[in-house]
């Protein structure tokens, strides 16, 4: 009750007599060092396991990693061994990125953009247009992914000669 100023009083004294005694036993070394000192052990345990199990997991990719290495630089001057080269060599040096490149760049050197195609234009109708600029190897018209109607321009890749 707010009027009765004595059992204010008593409230705030057993409230003080309390925090003094939970203070003491925190304080106290002797009783809270026991259990910090199991759960510290504990959790060195968990983190050396946890340690040994990462460097056993580093240790078989850089083997697998090796050992990839191996399989593609002996085998055959295949298609799949460029592909596996490139991949392999990501980061490392330029040599894959650079011939994957290379191929795009050469790629390039022969396509055109065609702008402004009719939606209902097929890639045979291109073909037989562009006939006289060379021999098309590929004709690509540009579908929008959700609809998959044409988006109204194409690429033509031309046979190197």
């Amino acid at each position: 009750e707010p009027g009765n100023p004595k059992r204010e009083k008593k409230t705030l004294v057993t409230s003080k007599q309390n925090s003094r005694t939970t203070m003491s036993a925190e304080n106290d070394p002797a009783v809270a060092a026991e259990p910090e000192v199991e759960e510290d052990e504990e959790d060195l345990e968990k983190l050396q396991a946890e340690i040994a199990r990462m460097e056993a997991e580093a240790a078989r990719i850089a083997q697998e990693t090796e050992d990839l290495e191996k399989e593609t630089t002996s085998s055959s001057g295949g298609a799949g061994a460029s592909t596996a080269s490139a991949a392999g060599n990501k980061g490392k040096s330029g040599e894959g990125v650079a011939s994957a490149t290379g191929d795009k760049a050469n790629t390039d050197g022969h396509s055109i953009y065609v702008g402004q195609v009719d939606y209902s234009t097929t890639p045979e109708e291109l073909l037989s247009h562009f006939e006289s600029c060379g021999t098309v190897e590929r004709v690509t018209i540009v579908c929008d992914k959700f609809t998959g109607r044409p988006k109204g321009f194409a690429y033509l890749e031309f046979q190197v000669s």
